[in-house]
């Protein structure tokens, strides 16, 4: 007696909905056919604004390759920011474009296997954005380098814009009304 009282309250729930059939197909293809015939997109007019161009075409003309700074050697290659490079020595000079058939890197690997000559700088964000100057110690490791010197933020390359300082910005906007080009 016992058993058949667990059984019954494991059941399935019971629906008390209305039970329906499923739509036939002959009822699906005229909802569909309303739908078509009572389509308010159609019914709108012509587009408005330009139709033919392609808003995304304006990003086309940027380039990673051109915005990047390729450094290859022993036949791995990896793209860091151009402005994330802020010292090459002559010597390794030789060491940035591509040379033969090479292998694209993650950043990370081929830091990994070239850590000799590359020298990560850490910058502050404030530093890579240029609202604030680089420390001087930093500048001073930077010019004694015999490394190349790659900056970074969070361990990853991170390109820097140069330090303006406020009070010439707002002298040089007095003079010109043209705005400041963004940098790559």
């Amino acid at each position: 007696m016992v058993l058949f009282v667990v059984l019954s309250s494991n059941a399935a729930p019971r629906y008390d909905g209305e039970m329906r059939d499923a739509a036939s197909h002959d009822q699906l293809s005229s909802k569909l056919r309303m739908a078509q015939q009572s389509d308010p997109i159609k019914d709108s007019g012509p587009a408005i604004g330009e139709i033919e161009k392609d808003p995304a075409s304006a990003q086309h003309k940027r380039s990673l390759l051109d915005s990047s700074a390729i450094l290859c050697f022993r036949g791995e290659l990896t793209l860091v920011p151009k402005r994330a490079v802020l010292h090459v020595p002559e010597h390794l000079e030789k060491r940035f474009g591509v040379n033969g058939k090479v292998e694209v890197k993650s950043w990370q690997d081929f830091y990994a296997a070239n850590r000799g000559w590359i020298r990560p700088l850490e910058v502050t964000r404030d530093e890579a954005f240029g609202f604030k100057p680089l420390s001087e110690a930093k500048l001073e490791a930077i010019k004694e380098s015999t490394t190349v010197i790659v900056a970074t933020f969070k361990n990853g390359p991170i390109a820097v814009r140069p330090y303006v300082d406020p009070s010439e910005e707002a002298a040089s906007s007095d003079k010109s009304e043209t705005p400041t080009p963004l940098l790559k």
